[in-house]
């Protein structure tokens, strides 16, 4: 039997950065199954559709698989497109109002995608700095505030956040880059992937956005800098932990990483990712948690967090407290 994770991540590879692949023979349906089952729960099947394109003709899967698979990827354009009307209205409307909202995350990663409508397409993030974040939750009806203090609402069927802080991190401003800046969006997805590897799960689709940002703007920055500013939050070595895997797995050039990079083990967070998919959504304990109530969610997020402590902190200590601590106090206000 083909090894379906090696030929996933092959495929993957293939339609991240859009290059022709032969794989060692050809698959039979059940492997097409798994492999394309693998992919919906890392949120990457746009991706993975790509890669199939660059396979020779005699490798392509089965009609049949074909034919679901080009509904399926009709369905997550048509969702991307939704969410691109939706946010240029959101951005409007707040413009409109006199604030200045900065796009965040994955719906602003995508702008380094070929396709960017492949990109499997979440919620919106916006930032609004100091006193905006207030005037900004207060204009859109049936806003709630999320334990880590997060607005958040529905926008045409889109979950919309809103931030008060551009970085999941815990330092003063002073140490931290200029917003916005290449460096403050490197450090921002890098820092974010963290906290969900530390705690939930995180999937392959925010380890896809991270490599394409490293490599459409290598050469626009200082990656010395870009170093030092995660010395300073702490994030060295997690930096150093996630390159690595995405070296490994995903293709990044080792060029596109920081000065002198030495690639370590990834095995521990290619686990994490492969354990529960987009966000450890398809953990069977997290499911299992989701139909017994909020109660057992909650107590499952805490053994989420105790579960990977030793991963975390080794990698990030620091931000794995703050972070505990900070989900702690707004779980309980």
């Amino acid at each position: 039997m083909p090894d379906r994770t090696d030929i996933f991540f092959a495929l993957l590879r293939a339609g991240l950065w859009e290059q022709d692949l032969r794989l060692h023979s050809a698959l039979a349906a059940e492997d097409w199954q798994v492999i394309l089952q693998t992919a919906r729960q890392q949120a990457v099947l746009g991706l993975v559709y790509r890669g199939i394109a660059h396979l020779p003709e005699d490798q392509m899967p089965p009609a049949d698989v074909r034919l679901r698979l080009l509904a399926e990827i009709d369905r997550i354009e048509r969702r991307g497109r939704r969410m691109e009307e939706a946010q240029q209205e959101l951005l409007r409307r707040f413009r409109d109002a006199g604030l200045h909202p900065l796009v965040q995350k994955g719906s602003e990663a995508g702008k380094y995608y070929p396709q960017p409508l492949l990109r499997e397409c979440g919620d919106i993030d916006l930032y609004f700095a100091g006193k905006e974040f207030d005037q900004a939750k207060a204009l859109p009806p049936g806003v709630r505030t999320a334990p880590d203090g997060a607005g958040v609402f529905t926008f045409r069927d889109v979950t919309v956040e809103l931030h008060s802080r551009y970085f999941d991190l815990h330092l003063p401003d002073a140490k931290l880059p200029e917003v916005p800046s290449v460096f403050a969006e490197l450090l921002l997805l890098s820092a974010h992937i963290l906290k969900h590897a530390i705690g939930a799960g995180v999937g392959c689709k925010q380890l896809c956005d991270m490599a394409v940002a490293l490599d459409r703007t290598d050469g626009q920055y200082d990656k010395e800098l870009l170093e030092k500013y995660l010395k300073a939050a702490g994030l060295l070595c997690w930096h150093r932990v996630l390159c690595s895997l995405l070296v490994s797995d995903f293709g990044l050039d080792p060029a596109r990483c920081l000065p002198d990079f030495k690639p370590c083990n990834p095995a521990p967070l290619r686990r994490i990712v492969l354990s529960g998919g987009a966000f450890g959504l398809f953990d069977p304990t997290r499911e299992k948690a989701v139909r017994s109530g909020k109660v057992a969610r909650k107590l499952q997020a805490a053994a989420s967090f105790l579960k990977r402590l030793p991963f975390s902190l080794r990698v990030a200590p620091r931000e794995t407290f703050a972070t505990i601590g900070e989900l702690i106090k707004g779980n309980l206000s």
